[in-house]
C-alpha cells in the first residue's frame, strides 16, 4: 500500500513539473513570435517612410 502511495505522489509531482516546464517553454516561444512580429512591423514602417520620400 505504501509503495503505491509514494509512486502516485512521485508521478503526480513529475506531471506537475513537466507541465510547468512546457508552459515556460511555450511562454518563451510566444515572446519570440511577438518580437518577430514587432520586427516585421518596424520594417514595414521603414519601407513606408522610404516610399513617401
Amino acid at each position: 500500500m505504501d509503495f503505491f502511495f509514494y509512486l502516485t505522489i512521485i508521478v503526480g509531482f513529475s506531471l506537475i513539473y513537466y507541465g510547468y516546464v512546457k508552459k515556460s517553454e511555450n511562454d518563451v516561444k510566444k515572446k519570440e513570435i511577438e518580437l518577430e512580429e514587432k520586427k516585421i512591423e518596424l520594417e514595414m514602417k521603414k519601407l513606408e517612410f522610404k516610399s513617401r520620400e
